[in-house]
């Protein structure tokens, strides 16, 4: 018997489930453990979470490494859709250096769908990993936290004065 469990499956015939009540802003971190927990990676499962519970933080496997201008560009000129989605958030970013974005406030500025943006952020990082090396975003990706005076539990995106003035440049040709 296959279990589909938001949008990943498990075979067990003998697995039991139970009902646990969790905060609606914890249940796609409590799924993204569970994925995790049952090692379903291979099964085609992707972590619910951009980039996967780590986020924007170089893993084990792959190093920190700034983001050059010529890296940025080739980022640029990628024609993926997803990855296009992401310029558009760098776009934003770049825009107002040193400002988070929370995720609900991107999704209203580009005009995509939640999910839209989150398998957006998910394909960022196996971009990155594939044709760049690295474990690190382009951007900065913090949870929770207090934006103008609300407590909301959600990711937030930022670049830096540096990242910004780079992503410029590359946005006007030079």
């Amino acid at each position: 018997m296959v279990y589909l469990l938001r949008g990943w499956a498990v075979e067990d015939r003998d697995r039991q489930f139970v009902s646990v009540h969790v905060p609606q802003e914890y249940v796609m971190k409590v799924y993204a453990f569970i994925a995790e927990l049952d090692g379903n990676a291979g099964l085609g499962a992707e972590s619910p979470l951009p980039g996967g519970t780590k986020g924007a933080d170089p893993d084990a496997d792959r190093p920190y490494a700034e983001w050059e201008v010529a890296d940025l560009r080739s980022l640029a000129a990628t024609t993926l859709p997803s990855i296009s989605r992401v310029t558009a958030v760098l776009d934003v970013l770049a825009g107002h250096p040193g400002t988070r974005f929370s995720t609900t406030d991107l999704v209203g500025r580009l005009g995509v769908e939640r999910e839209q943006l989150r398998g957006s952020l998910a394909a960022l990082t196996r971009h990155i990993h594939a044709h760049y090396g690295r474990g690190n975003w382009p951007m900065t990706f913090t949870w929770g936290g207090e934006v103008n005076g609300k407590q909301t539990a959600e990711a937030f995106y930022s670049v830096d004065e540096v990242s910004a003035a780079r992503w410029l440049e590359v946005r006007a040709g030079h």
